[in-house]
């Protein structure tokens, strides 16, 4: 019994049992983040997805955009495209981006995938990305990746998308085991 009222006072505390992880769903990320974040409109648990604009994140060495503590390995930003140099809109989402001065860039692999909503059609999309360390001329495949969701502009109606005043990415930046060129 005690057990019980001590599980049950973490949890009405808002505090989340030890394990517990966030694994939402690409459709649960775009909807109930992304579009809450582009719309500004309440985000779930906003203080854990971190925001930064898209000059900082994409002229950054990743392992300079995160804080490690207990294992971590992968981190949430709501990346705001507003520089029209440096966001992926502006590069096109199937372009190299290239982080500071020869510092390293980050590479799509892949094609875009499409995200469906509950209708069937497709609401906003997600592409895989690289980080190579060096100039493009020589690289070095890293064990950072990132997933970045799109919303596609004929995912809400046209009066919603005139009054967003900012474009907004959500990055799933991920960072594996060691990459040993294998």
């Amino acid at each position: 019994m005690e057990a019980e009222h001590g599980q049950e006072a973490m949890m009405s505390s808002g505090q989340l049992p030890v394990g517990f992880r966030f694994m939402p769903t690409d459709k649960e990320l775009v909807t109930h983040y992304l579009m809450n974040k582009v719309f500004d409109r309440p985000v779930p648990a906003a203080e854990a997805i971190q925001d930064i604009d898209a000059t900082q994140f994409y002229s950054t060495h990743p392992k300079n955009l995160v804080t490690f503590s207990c294992g971590e390995r992968e981190w949430f930003f709501f990346i705001h495209e507003d520089d029209e140099n440096c966001s992926p809109s502006a590069q096109g989402r199937r372009n190299i981006r290239v982080v500071g001065n020869g510092v390293g860039f980050w590479k799509p692999n892949g094609s875009e995938n499409p995200i469906h909503n509950e209708d069937g059609n497709v609401c906003a999309s997600k592409i895989f990305l690289t980080y190579f360390s060096g100039s493009l001329r020589k690289a070095k495949k890293t064990h950072w990746k990132m997933v970045e969701y799109h919303l596609h502009s004929d995912s809400h109606t046209e009066e919603e998308y005139q009054v967003q005043r900012r474009e907004w990415v959500l990055g799933q930046l991920k960072r594996g085991n060691a990459y040993n060129g294998h």
